[in-house]
Order: structure tokens, then sequence, then C-alpha cells
């Protein structure tokens, strides 16, 4: 008979934000905060994924990840029935994506590549800040 407290049990059902709450804080760098009262995940100081706040056009059971224009267009147009968009939504860099359509490697796939987004956008941001601030100091 085998040790079943060593096998993980099979997960049924569809995926819940506890799934992006594990898979998130396993990955390096990642805090959890919150954003307007809503569970967020911040790699570095980027955010990369969040809990979308109650809205009547965001669906139950939803996940907020950041992503390029160009590679949202080719998400939304290849998997319609997993990743979409709301008003709120559309004039950022990212996307809404329906947890209960994708099993939990595709939600670690998704995540991993939303950690990399975030962490290059952070780092841009911080050699920004380090460029503006030599040119302040320099004109002083």
């Amino acid at each position: 008979m085998q040790d079943m407290s060593k096998k993980k049990k099979a997960r049924r059902g569809p995926l819940t934000f506890d799934d992006v709450r594990e898979i998130a804080l396993s990955m390096p760098e990642v805090t959890e905060t919150t954003s307007w009262g809503m569970p967020t995940f911040k790699a570095g100081k980027t955010t990369f994924a969040v809990e979308p706040h109650p809205r009547p056009d965001v669906e139950p059971s939803s996940l907020g990840v950041p992503m390029s224009f160009e590679e949202r267009t080719r998400q939304l147009a290849s998997h319609p029935d997993v990743y979409y968009l709301t008003d709120h939504w559309a004039k950022y860099p990212g996307v809404l994506l329906r947890l209960s359509r994708i099993g939990r490697d595709e939600l670690r796939e998704i995540l991993a590549a939303a950690w990399h987004y975030a962490m290059e956008r952070g780092s841009a941001k911080r050699a920004r800040r380090k460029r503006t601030a030599r040119a302040r100091a320099a004109r002083r």
C-alpha cells in the first residue's frame, strides 16, 4: 500500500485565487499586497498579478496580468476563451484571464511570463530614475 501522505492528491475543479497565491508566492522576490483592496502580487516593486476589482464587466474567478499590447493582441486572437478585456483594462498593457479555462501548468506559465515582464519593466524604470537623477545633479 502506498503512503498517501507523500503523494499529492490530484486536484479537480477550476483553479481559484488560492492557486494563484500559491504559485505566485513560490517565485523569487514576490510579495503579496493589496491594490484598491484586492490581492496583488509584486515582483520587486512591480505588479505582475492582481485579482480584479469586482465590476459588472469582470467575470468571476478572473486574474489580471501585465503583458505588452502586442502579446495581448496575440493571446486574445489565439485564446479568446481564456483571455478577455474590459473597457478599463483596454488602456493598460495587460489582460484579464478566466481561471476556470486553464490548468495549473498553464497558470504557472502565465504567471512566470508576467513575472518576467514585470521584472523587466521594473529594471527599466529604475534605470530611467538613475539617469534622471544624474541629469539633475549635473545641472546643479
